[in-house]
């Protein structure tokens, strides 16, 4: 979980002491404008350690945001494990060839042993195994979900601190709109 602060709040507080509705409006535009860049951050963040398509990445992404009455946003993603197919997998329809797959890029494709494409009747496709030596059962293989791709540290610390950067920035934005005009 990622927990921003807001600064100076006294200061603010003082300066909207006559008008708080106006406040708590600029204190939740703030708030939600940084919880968009956090999605955006994170969606950068984990294209940069893993082969996926923003789509995908952003789809499993929400946003709670923040109102005058309830002055706190939430970024969380959600969802299943990710299918393989999303990732770098050759090849990409069904062939006899050797299925090879790589889910980070940081690493090469590696061979799955063992392993076939197939496309389901659901329009389905992805990587699949057999169970035993039987032709059925068969079971998918999958990647990490989004959430699990996003809760690494190193995601995380850099999600956190480019949401507080533009909570700052907005929250000084918004108040020099509200008292200057704008």
């Amino acid at each position: 979980m990622i927990e921003l602060k807001l600064h100076h709040v006294e200061r603010l507080e003082e300066l909207f002491s006559k008008t708080p509705k106006e406040a708590r409006t600029v204190f939740a535009r703030a708030i939600n404008r940084s919880a968009v860049t956090a999605r955006s951050k994170a969606s950068q963040e984990i294209r940069a350690k893993y082969i996926i398509r923003a789509s995908d990445a952003k789809s499993a992404i929400k946003i709670n945001k923040a109102n005058a009455s309830k002055l706190s946003a939430q970024v969380r993603a959600s969802g299943p494990v990710t299918p393989l197919m999303k990732f770098d997998v050759t090849p990409t329809k069904p062939n006899n060839a050797i299925v090879r797959a790589r889910v980070k890029k940081s690493g090469g494709r590696k061979p799955i042993t063992h392993g076939f494409i197939a496309g389901m009747s659901n329009s389905h496709t992805n990587v699949f195994t057999r169970v035993g030596k039987s032709r059925l059962p068969i079971k998918g293989l999958y990647g990490p979900s989004i959430a699990q791709m996003m809760g690494e540290d190193t995601v995380i610390k850099s999600i956190a601190t480019h949401a507080q950067e533009t909570l700052d920035k907005r929250m000084e934005h918004e108040m020099n709109r509200l008292l200057y005009g704008g």
